[in-house]
C-alpha cells in the first residue's frame, strides 16, 4: 500500500513548499500579500492551520478557483502546475518515503479547497478515517482500485444508467450510476467504488462515506492520452458525451462527474500536461441556466492552464435543458451548428491586449496543426504499415520511425531525455520499452498517415487560400507564420532549408513586367510565340505548387544560339532561390530525392540524349516529368532493398535545354512546349552581333536577383487570379487545338503571361484574342499525330533491302506497300516481288487492308526503340478503320498468327 504521503507531510509544509515550490518565507506567513499562484496586492495569506499548509486568496482560492481557502497540497499543485498525483510523489520523493513500486494509483482523500480542512485519513490499517468536508461527522473509507476484469456493476434499486469512469491507461476505476428522478423531477447520482470485493452502493445506513474523492478523474479520460493532437469538446453528463463523440468523431469528448456545482473537484491538469501548451477546448453547456453560469467559470479555470478555450452559446429558443443527445444531426450537420454558436470569450481578467490578441488569432479548425504543436515536444501524425510519424516540436521536421526504431537513440531525437524521464521513470532512468508501448497506441489512435499529406517548400493552394512555404516560414494572407508555431491545416509544411523568397519588396506592377515579356520576345525564336511561351513558365515556376496542371518545356538550339544566355542571364536571375538547378548526367533518382516535398521548378542543363545509357536516363526523368504534370491523386512509389515502400509526389515544372529533344512517346510531347531557337547561321554577321550587344546591355541592365523578387512577389500575390485565369485559357485553347491537353498544356502557360499583362482574370474573349494572334502550327504539328499513327509511320518509313535480278536496292516498307497494291510503279521492283518482301517482315496486303502480324519477330525488330516493341498490335487496333484478323499466314515469313488489318486509305 502506498505510504501515506498527507500524514508525513503534515506541520513541514513550509519547509514543502520553500523547496518544492520555490516560495520564499514571506509567502509562508500570515499576512496580506501577493499570492503566488495569480498575483495581485493584497489578496492572499498562509496560516497553515493544523499543521496542513492552509492558506487563503480571494482570487484563485477555493475549489472553483474563484476566492476561498485551500490546504499546502492544492498550493503546490496551482504554484508548479502539476497533477495531484504529481505533487504527491514530489512529496514523497522529498520526504524521502519509499515510492509506490509499480502498484495502481489509489484514490487519495483531498481536501476540494472550501477552506473547511477536512481531517486526513487515518493510517491504512484503520479501516475508516474521519470524512471529508461535506460528510459531516462520519468517517471516510478509501475506496480500492477495482480489478481490470471486474464486471459492471448491476443496475437496481431505481437506477437507470451507469458510465464508467477511467484512469488514462484505460483501466476502471469507479462508476456514476444514474437514479429515476424522485418527486422533485432533481437528478439523482450514485458512485458506485469498488470495496471489500465488490461494488459498493452507498447507503444511508452506511456509518461511512466512500465516494471516489476529489480531484476526480474526467469521463473520456483515455481519449485525451490515445488523441494528443484532437481539439477537445466539454460538455454536461456522461450520457451527453456519449451521444456528442457520434455527432463529433474528431474532437475528443469529455465531462465531469456529480454536475455543475463540481466543476472544482474534476482534475482538469491532462487538458495542459506538465510542461505541454494546453489543449484546444472548446464547451458545450445544456440549455439552461446552471450550464450557461458553468461554462465560463470552467474557461477561466483552464484558460490559468494554459488551453486555448471557445465557448458555445445555445440559442435562446431551445427547450430548457436541452442538450447535444436531444440533437437529431449528422455529424456534418453538427459541425455546421458548432461553427454557427460559437461565441467569442471575453479576455481573461488581468490578461493584456497582446494576451487577447493571441486568443483572438488562436486557430479553431479541427485539423492537425501543421507548426510545432504550440510547444509540445513532439506531435504523433499517425502510422503507415510498420513505421510511426511524428513531427518534431523543436526542428520542425517528420520524422518516420520503424516499430524496431523506437529506440532510446531515436525518441530522444523527438524529445528531450527530461521529457521521457519525467513520464516513464524507471529505477535505471527511462523505461524505454513502456515508453514505445505508448507511442505505438498513440499512433494507432491518430490513425493512418499518408506521407503524400508532407509538404515542402514552394507555394501550395491549401483550403481555398494561397500559402508559400519558405523553408522557416510559412507566408499566408494573413500573415508570417513561423514553420514551429502551431498551424492549422490538413496538410503538414516541415522545417527545410530556408528560402529567401520574395520578402518585403514591392510587387511588379504590369508597366514595370512589360521589360520581361519584351526581353523575351527578342531572343531569335524559330516560332515567335516561343517567347510568350517562356514568360509563362517563368511567371508559373515559383508558384508550380499551387496549379492544377504544371507544363514543362524544352528549350532547343545549336551552338551559338542563345541557350545559355537564356538560362544564366534570364531565368536563373528571375527564378532566384526557388529554382532547383541541375545539368550533365543527373539520373532521375537523384533528381527525385533532390525534389523531395518541395514544389520547385527544375532547370535542367544540358538534357543530351546522344548515347544509349544518355537515352533511359532521360526517358527516366520524362517519366517523372509526366508524373509532376497533373495534380492527382497519384503517388510515385519506389521500393527498397530493406522491403519498405517510399512514396512520392512530385510538383515541379521542368524545363530542359539541349540541343534536340529526346521526346518521343506521344504524352511526352503533350506536356512539352518546344522552343526552338533560329541558326545563328542565318543571320548576317554585322546584324548578329548587333543584336547580341543591344540585348547583352538590357540583360545587364534590366534583369537581375531584385527583378526576380519582385517578379515573384507579384506572382504569389495573384495565385488566386492566375488559378481562375488558368480555367479560361485551357477552355478557349482546347477549343483552339480540338485537344483538352493542348489546352491545358498551352492554356496555362499563356495565363502565366497574362498575369504580366494584367491583375485581373481575363473574359473569354481576351484569351481567345491573346491565343489568336499567335501562330500555333508548328506546337500543333508537333503533338497532333497520336501513337498510333507514330507506330505505323515508324513501321513504313523502316528502309528494307530488295534483292532484284541483277542487285540489290533499298526501299521503304510504306514504298513496298504502294508497289504491291498498284498504286506506284518501279522499274527494278515488280509487284509480286514487292509483296514477297513484306511478307517476310509479317505485312501482308489484302486489298483495300494492309495485314500487320501481331508477333513478327522483324517488326519487333523495327520497333526495338520505340514505346511499342512488345505491344503494337493493341496500338494500330486505335487507327480508324482497323479490325482484328487470324489466324493468317505469311508466306515469306513461314508463319501463321493473327494480325491486326489497317484500312490502305489511312496510310
Amino acid at each position: 500500500m502506498a505510504t501515506d504521503v498527507m500524514t508525513a507531510a503534515n506541520g513541514r509544509w513550509k519547509e514543502i513548499l520553500k523547496a518544492l515550490a520555490g516560495l520564499p518565507v514571506e509567502q509562508l506567513s500570515n499576512r496580506h500579500q501577493p499570492c503566488p499562484a495569480c498575483g495581485g496586492r493584497d489578496r492572499y495569506r498562509f496560516d497553515d492551520r493544523d499543521g496542513n499548509g492552509s492558506w487563503f486568496c480571494n482570487q484563485c482560492g477555493g475549489k472553483d478557483h474563484l476566492g476561498g481557502g485551500g490546504t499546502g497540497i492544492d498550493l503546490l499543485m496551482r504554484v508548479r502546475r502539476w497533477s495531484f498525483r504529481q505533487a504527491c510523489e514530489e512529496v514523497e520523493r522529498y520526504l524521502g518515503l519509499d515510492p509506490a513500486g509499480t502498484e495502481r494509483h489509489r484514490p487519495q482523500p483531498v481536501s476540494t479547497g472550501n477552506g473547511s480542512g477536512g481531517k486526513l485519513p487515518a493510517p491504512p490499517a484503520t479501516p475508516a478515517a474521519t470524512g471529508l468536508p461535506g460528510h459531516a461527522s462520519r468517517p471516510w473509507r478509501q475506496p480500492e482500485v477495482p480489478p481490470a476484469d471486474a464486471a459492471p456493476p448491476e443496475l437496481e434499486r431505481g437506477a437507470i444508467a451507469q458510465w464508467c469512469y477511467r484512469d488514462a491507461a484505460g483501466n476502471p476505476l469507479f462508476w456514476i450510476q444514474r437514479l429515476c428522478p424522485g418527486r422533485s423531477g432533481r437528478k439523482g447520482f450514485l458512485h458506485r467504488v469498488w470495496l471489500d470485493g465488490g461494488w459498493h452502493r452507498p447507503s444511508r445506513r452506511d456509518p461511512f462515506s466512500c465516494e471516489w474523492p476529489a480531484p476526480r478523474p474526467l469521463y473520456g479520460l483515455p481519449g485525451l492520452a490515445q488523441r494528443p493532437d484532437a481539439p477537445v469538446l466539454v460538455v454536461e453528463g456522461e450520457g451527453t458525451a456519449d451521444a456528442a463523440a457520434l455527432l463529433f468523431p474528431d474532437h475528443v469528448v469529455i465531462s465531469w462527474a456529480n454536475g455543475t456545482n463540481a466543476i472544482g473537484k474534476a482534475d482538469w491538469q491532462p487538458l495542459a500536461p506538465l510542461g505541454l501548451a494546453g489543449r484546444t477546448v472548446t464547451l458545450w453547456p445544456d440549455a439552461d441556466a446552471p450550464g450557461r453560469k458553468a461554462m465560463p467559470r470552467l474557461a477561466s479555470l483552464l484558460r490559468e492552464q494554459g488551453c486555448s478555450v471557445q465557448l458555445v452559446e445555445p440559442p435562446p429558443d431551445l427547450p430548457q435543458g436541452w442538450d447535444l443527445a436531444d440533437a437529431d444531426w449528422s455529424p456534418a450537420e453538427a459541425a455546421e451548428q458548432l461553427q454557427q454558436w460559437l461565441q467569442p470569450l471575453p479576455a481573461a481578467q488581468g490578461a493584456s491586449n497582446q494576451d487577447a490578441e493571441a486568443d483572438r488569432q488562436e486557430p479553431t479548425s479541427a485539423e492537425s496543426p501543421a507548426g510545432g504543436g504550440g510547444g509540445a515536444p513532439f506531435q504523433c501524425l499517425g502510422y503507415d504499415g510498420e513505421a510511426s510519424y511524428y513531427r518534431s516540436g523543436r526542428t520542425g521536421q517528420v520524422l518516420r520511425l520503424s516499430r524496431s526504431a523506437h529506440t532510446a537513440t531515436h525518441l530522444v531525437a523527438l524529445a528531450p531525455l527530461a521529457h521521457w524521464e519525467t513520464l516513464y521513470p524507471s529505477r535505471t532512468g527511462v523505461n524505454w520499452s513502456a515508453a514505445a508501448s505508448d507511442l505505438y497506441e498513440r499512433s494507432i489512435a491518430a490513425g493512418l498517415f499518408t506521407p503524400d499529406r508532407i509538404r515542402g517548400r514552394g507555394a501550395w493552394w491549401d483550403d481555398s487560400r494561397p500559402l508559400l512555404h519558405l523553408g522557416d516560414r510559412l507566408v499566408t494572407p494573413e500573415g508570417e507564420h513561423l514553420i514551429t508555431t502551431p498551424f492549422r491545416s490538413r496538410y503538414v509544411y516541415q522545417r527545410m532549408p530556408r528560402l529567401d523568397g520574395p520578402g518585403d519588396v514591392e510587387p511588379l506592377s504590369v508597366q514595370e513586367a512589360a521589360v520581361i515579356v519584351s526581353i523575351a520576345n527578342r531572343f531569335h525564336w524559330d516560332v515567335p510565340a516561343s517567347g510568350t511561351l517562356l514568360v509563362g513558365w517563368v511567371v508559373l515556376g515559383p508558384i508550380c505548387g499551387s496549379l492544377r496542371w504544371r507544363p514543362h518545356v524544352w528549350l532547343t538550339g545549336g551552338a551559338g544560339s542563345g541557350k545559355s544566355a537564356i538560362l544564366d542571364r534570364y531565368i536563373t536571375p528571375l527564378l532566384g532561390d526557388f529554382a532547383l538547378l541541375v545539368s550533365g548526367s543527373t539520373t532521375e533518382a537523384a533528381l527525385r530525392q533532390s525534389i523531395c516535398s518541395d514544389a520547385v521548378p527544375v532547370v535542367f542543363d544540358e538534357a543530351e540524349s546522344n548515347e544509349r545509357p544518355d537515352q533511359q536516363r532521360m526517358q527516366g526523368i520524362l517519366s517523372l516529368a509526366r508524373v509532376a504534370s497533373s495534380e492527382s491523386g497519384a503517388s510515385l512509389l519506389k521500393g527498397s532493398p530493406s522491403g519498405e515502400v517510399s512514396r512520392y509526389r512530385v510538383r515541379s515544372m521542368f524545363l530542359l535545354s539541349s540541343i534536340a529533344t529526346a521526346l518521343k512517346q506521344g504524352a511526352d510531347r503533350s506536356r512539352f512546349a518546344q522552343l526552338t531557337l533560329r541558326n545563328p547561321a542565318e543571320l548576317p554577321k554585322g546584324e548578329r552581333e548587333m543584336h547580341w550587344v543591344s540585348l547583352d546591355r538590357d540583360l545587364d541592365r534590366h534583369i537581375s536577383s531584385e527583378l526576380g523578387r519582385r517578379l515573384i512577389a507579384r506572382t504569389v500575390g495573384l495565385i488566386p487570379m492566375i488559378r481562375q485565369a488558368e480555367g479560361v485559357f485551357t477552355r478557349v485553347a482546347a477549343r483552339h487545338f480540338d485537344s483538352q491537353r493542348l489546352g491545358d498544356q498551352y492554356g496555362t502557360l499563356m495565363a502565366g503571361a497574362w498575369s504580366l499583362l494584367s491583375d485581373v482574370v481575363p473574359t473569354q474573349e481576351e484569351a481567345e484574342q491573346c491565343i489568336a494572334c499567335h501562330d500555333w502550327e508548328s506546337y500543333s504539328q508537333s503533338t497532333e499525330l497520336s501513337d498510333e499513327q507514330r507506330c505505323i509511320q515508324t513501321i513504313l518509313q523502316h528502309p528494307l533491302r530488295v534483292e532484284c535480278a541483277d542487285r540489290s536496292v533499298t526501299r521503304t516498307i510504306g514504298e513496298l506497300v504502294e508497289l504491291a497494291a498498284h498504286q506506284a510503279h518501279d522499274l527494278e521492283i515488280s509487284a509480286e516481288l514487292a509483296a514477297q518482301a513484306l511478307a517476310r517482315q509479317g505485312l501482308r496486303l489484302e486489298p483495300p487492308h494492309l495485314l500487320v502480324s501481331n508477333t513478327a519477330e522483324p517488326i519487333a525488330h523495327i520497333l526495338r526503340e520505340s514505346a511499342w516493341a512488345h505491344g503494337w498490335a493493341v496500338v494500330l487496333l486505335r487507327l480508324a478503320g482497323a479490325q482484328r484478323r487470324g489466324p493468317v499466314r505469311f508466306c515469306g515469313a513461314g508463319m501463321v498468327t493473327r494480325a491486326v488489318a489497317i484500312p490502305l486509305a489511312v496510310l
